[in-house]
């Protein structure tokens, strides 16, 4: 998923090694929504919609500028995920579908992944996300005004309350939006924020934002509350919409059968073996 190599200067081994795992993972993720695919499109376009985004995600990969250092292994985990969308909307794109369509099918996908996370691991997640050791960091790095840069991305944090939030990060630069406009994406940039609804739920982080970089604002705000509800906007009409349908369609879904999201981490207690 990461490592401390960049994308472009990295030996070919090392490279040929990268593309060869994330390759498997994209494997992987289709096979899990082969049956949503197949009821989407049937299974000869299915089909041919997964080999055209597996090619084009392995000419993106090449593109990617993959992030040094400690921060690697989470911003890389997001430049591989961004790297997929991407590929599977210009994919969708080719066929002449929409934005959405092309959306629609990275959510599932998302939700499917998180659903076969380990609950002890997502516990543990969110246990990070909201220890004292987070909140330390974060005190520190917002005293000072700290900017932190690792690769293309530039954070800065932000104290919480405790009541409205409890912590936060706003992104002055976004390693996604880059990459986007890299492969001449920029338009599906809005859509790939949502990306952090699923992984804001499977992981319990209570995650609130309002703007985004993608959305033309001047940074984005994410503010996490522990045992919070996940509240996330855009503010690009036609993404808030996509946004707002999927949001009923599975609550109904929820309603009618059950919920088959994912379990959210129990934050005061381990999960049970």
């Amino acid at each position: 998923m990461s490592s401390g190599d960049t994308g472009r200067g990295a030996p070919s081994s090392k490279r040929a090694r990268r593309v060869k795992k994330l390759l498997e993972d994209f494997d992987r993720t289709a096979g899990l929504l082969r049956v949503e695919l197949v009821a989407r499109y049937g299974e000869p376009d299915a089909d041919a919609l997964v080999r055209d985004a597996r090619a084009r995600y392995g000419e993106i990969l090449p593109r990617v500028r993959w992030v040094e250092g400690r921060a690697a292994p989470v911003m890389n985990s997001f430049l591989w995920i961004t790297a997929q969308e991407l590929a599977v909307y210009q994919a969708v794109d080719a066929r002449g579908g929409a934005a959405s369509e092309a959306w629609e099918i990275c959510h599932k996908a998302i939700r499917l992944r998180m659903e076969r996370v380990p609950r002890w691991k997502r516990w543990l997640m969110n246990r990070l996300m909201f220890s004292g050791l987070v909140r330390r960091v974060i005190r520190r790095r917002a005293m000072r005004e700290e900017i932190v840069r690792a690769g293309d991305f530039e954070t800065r944090s932000v104290v919480g309350d405790g009541i409205a939030f409890d912590h936060g990060v706003d992104y002055l630069r976004c390693g996604n939006l880059e990459l986007a406009r890299e492969v001449g994406a920029e338009a599906f940039a809005p859509y790939l924020c949502l990306s952090d609804i699923a992984l804001s739920e499977g992981l319990g982080w209570g995650l609130i934002r309002t703007q985004t970089l993608a959305d033309g604002c001047g940074h984005c705000d994410f503010r996490f509350k522990r045992g919070g509800e996940t509240r996330i906007t855009s503010q690009t009409p036609e993404v808030q919409a996509t946004l707002e349908r999927i949001a009923r369609e599975e609550a109904q879904l929820a309603a009618s059968a059950g919920s088959s999201l994912p379990p959210r981490p129990d934050s005061s207690s381990p999960p049970s073996r």
